[in-house]
């Protein structure tokens, strides 16, 4: 595993896992069709087919059955929140309506997140935040690698200091969609990194109000810079 919690595309293995799951999410393979001529092309040994049809069906993505064989299964039980299957969409290069998705699930998560957070994160954590935020400054319209990787780790430490398991690990899965989205909006620092400054003002006074609102705020106009693209 990964340091994001993907699974490593090194290896014959890795290779076929990643190839197989890029395809059903971008659309090549359909729910309903046959893998058994995909994996024969690969001209794999069974061993590998084997570990990759697990894989794959333990994200949801395939089914495999006795004399049916094996197919891809309905979207519907797709893991979309899979750090893999979330990758994988993001190499197909999704269009708007996937991230107005992310927006929408983000308004219902992180607004309550920073909330708790500005009660519950510890000295060193606001510390971190605080550190991280400078670093975002001093990125903005200079570093824009340097600036995202910033951003991500910002929003990170809130998801970590509303110390919450649950939401701690979901920031985790959707880290590589912090990365697609913020990359997606950039060249907005200067509308947001007074947001941003809002969310940390908020968490460094105890304020949840404060902190949820403002960090409403921020998701609504990122919202609104990539809906005006």
């Amino acid at each position: 595993m990964t340091k994001d919690g993907t699974y490593p595309r090194r290896g014959i293995h890795g290779e076929l896992v990643h190839d197989v799951g890029v395809r059903i999410l971008g659309g090549e393979l359909s729910p309903g069709d046959s893998l058994a001529g995909e994996f024969d092309e690969q001209g794999v040994s069974r061993t590998v087919v084997r570990e990759a049809v697990k894989v794959l069906a333990a994200k949801g993505l395939i089914v495999s059955r006795p004399k049916t064989g094996t197919h891809v299964r309905e979207r519907r039980y797709w893991h979309m929140l899979d750090p893999d299957v979330l990758a994988w969409r993001l190499e197909t290069e999704p269009g708007d309506d996937f991230y107005m998705d992310v927006f929408e699930t983000r308004r219902l998560i992180e607004p309550a997140v920073a909330a708790l957070a500005a009660t519950r994160a510890s000295d060193d954590e606001v510390a971190e935040l605080e550190a991280t935020y400078a670093r975002m400054t001093k990125a903005a319209g200079t570093d824009q690698a340097a600036y995202i990787e910033a951003d991500i780790r910002f929003h990170e430490l809130i998801l970590e200091g509303c110390h919450n398991e649950l939401l701690t690990h979901l920031g985790s899965t959707l880290r590589g969609v912090f990365r697609a989205t913020f990359t997606r909006t950039q060249g907005i620092a200067e509308e947001t990194l007074p947001l941003h400054e809002s969310v940390l003002e908020g968490i460094r006074e105890g304020d949840g109000d404060a902190a949820e609102a403002a960090m409403l705020g921020l998701i609504e106009t990122t919202a609104a810079s990539l809906a005006a693209r």
